[in-house]
């Protein structure tokens, strides 16, 4: 008999989530025998569905409680999109008890903000919206300040390869955007307390302190998941310490960073600023940071891509294939990463 997986579904999954599911159901459909269920999301599965052959269940709806996990005795995989916080919807002593493997699809974004990370970053040292504005509002140009010099002298500009670049966090995100910088050419520093040292130079990369990073960046890049630990580490007196005319690209969340003290050199000319995420969203239209020659900004949009999507679909299948083949899943959920994603933890040194 086949495999049986069970796709949870809420009923408006295509508005929040396209193209997952018409790839989820087709790649479970390889996988074995593939059940959909539009969930009721205040009423547990166990009600809503037989579980009782149920393998694995691909979670995008509905409560999966104790009693669906007492109600499912051959589930051995839960997949799904986490984030930071999505653990708490699912009832984790009741399946780390019984050793089912819980498959976390976050990293699916990866790719594509780290992507729009180096975008905006491309984008602010040329400026190249704000010359795209211009000859969209039809001025003349064609004349510069220097025949062969077109860029903001009174920033960081030019080329990406030329410059120091900092990366705060090199997980799925960060540790893209420090490899592809050190493609470029560039000097690349990173601070991640929680990879081996050995890991980051394989890279090509420095692994150093924050305070050594911020010193030494011409370019950084805030690519730290909104842990507790994290908020505000990118401190106003870190924010001080940035050389003037120094670039931020701000992406996955804004909690790290004391925005505050961040838009206050903005707004005084003394940084360039690159953002997709914000302290408050929407940005309201009369935010100061909208408008303005050293910014560059995107409405959240980094990891709202069709490839990414695709890919979360793609993940957790292949994660469930592995499962089935007796092989050891590469993206399991652990109490660790739990614990780093809702507590408050001392910082371990950069070693």
């Amino acid at each position: 008999m086949r495999p049986l997986f069970l796709f949870a579904r809420r009923p408006d999954l295509e508005a929040i989530w396209p193209f997952v599911p018409e790839r989820l159901i087709a790649r479970l459909g390889e996988l074995g025998e593939a059940q959909v269920m539009n969930a009721d999301h205040e009423r547990p599965l166990c009600e809503q569905a037989d579980l009782g052959r149920v393998v694995g269940i691909a979670h995008f709806g509905g409560r999966l409680t104790d009693a669906c996990v007492s109600a499912a005795p051959n589930l051995r995989m839960v997949g799904g999109v986490l984030d930071i916080g999505g653990h708490r919807n699912l009832p984790i002593d009741a399946l780390f008890s019984r050793d089912i493997a819980v498959i976390d699809a976050t990293r699916a974004w990866g790719q594509s903000v780290a992507e729009c990370a180096v975008a905006l970053a491309l984008g602010a040292l040329r400026g190249i919206p704000q010359w795209h504005c211009r000859m969209a509002d039809r001025e003349p140009l064609w004349t510069y300040a220097a025949q062969q010099f077109c860029d903001n002298p009174g920033f960081v500009n030019g080329d990406l390869g030329a410059k120091r670049v900092g990366v705060m966090g090199l997980g799925a995100i960060g540790g893209r955007i420090a490899r592809w910088c050190c493609a470029f050419g560039a000097t690349v520093f990173g601070y991640d307390p929680f990879l081996p040292k050995s890991r980051v130079e394989s890279w090509g990369v420095t692994p150093v302190e924050m305070d050594a990073l911020v010193d030494a960046a011409d370019v950084l890049f805030v690519a730290i998941p909104p842990t507790p630990s994290a908020r505000g580490i990118l401190s106003r007196e870190r924010i001080h310490r940035l050389r003037k005319g120094a670039l931020v690209v701000v992406i996955t969340r804004a909690h790290p960073v004391d925005m505050e003290a961040l838009r206050e050199r903005i707004l005084a000319d003394e940084l360039f600023g690159a953002f997709d995420v914000y302290d408050t969203e929407p940005l309201p239209v009369e935010d100061p940071l909208r408008g303005r020659a050293n910014v560059v900004h995107t409405p959240h949009i980094a990891g709202r891509t069709r490839d990414a999507n695709l890919r979360a679909a793609d993940i957790i299948a292949d994660e469930f294939g592995r499962l089935l083949r007796g092989e050891a899943p590469e993206l399991r959920l652990t109490r660790e990463a739990i614990a780093i994603r809702a507590e408050i933890r001392e910082t371990p040194p950069v070693e």
